[in-house]
């Protein structure tokens, strides 16, 4: 892979924020979680789909929740890894959670680029320790001499550990 010098800072980063997140985990005054987050389901021009599995702790930052993830996205006849991390706002509202963020994001390809994204996310308590989740993540992506705007809507389960 060719990395420009921004996308190794980038991923230096990217990866200094899941070391410190791991180290944190211990301290975390919340419960610890793990997601399987999917979307951008992609039919039209050509067909794409995409899995992400984070995993993180609440109020690991004061009030902040932090996850760290991977996805792998298949379609266009290739197939593109991607490490991220987050950190989360909770808002508790009547039988549901809002979530307000953002994150960074590392993805492999042909340029591989690095983004920045907003999160606005709606989790749904089933049990207490289980919980479906709803996520708008708008993102930029820069890399490769150029940048790209993605939308993504992605759906999954949350499991509570502790």
């Amino acid at each position: 892979l060719s990395c420009l010098p921004e996308v190794r800072r980038v991923k230096k980063l990217i990866l200094g924020l899941l070391v410190v997140a791991s180290l944190s985990v211990a301290s975390a005054q919340g419960r610890l979680f793990g997601e399987v987050l999917s979307g951008e389901l992609q039919l039209v021009p050509s067909f794409g789909l995409s899995a992400a599995v984070t995993a993180g702790a609440e109020r690991l930052l004061g009030p902040l929740d932090l996850r760290g993830g991977l996805a792998l996205s298949a379609g266009g006849g290739g197939a593109v890894f991607a490490l991220g991390a987050d950190v989360l706002y909770p808002i508790p509202l009547e039988g549901l959670s809002l979530d307000l963020g953002g994150g960074l994001q590392l993805r492999t390809g042909n340029p591989t680029v690095f983004g920045l994204r907003g999160i606005v996310g709606l989790e749904f308590p089933l049990q207490r320790d289980f919980s479906l989740r709803v996520e708008a993540q708008p993102t930029i992506f820069f890399g490769g001499g150029g940048s790209e705007f993605n939308l993504s809507l992605v759906f999954g389960p949350r499991v509570y550990f502790r």
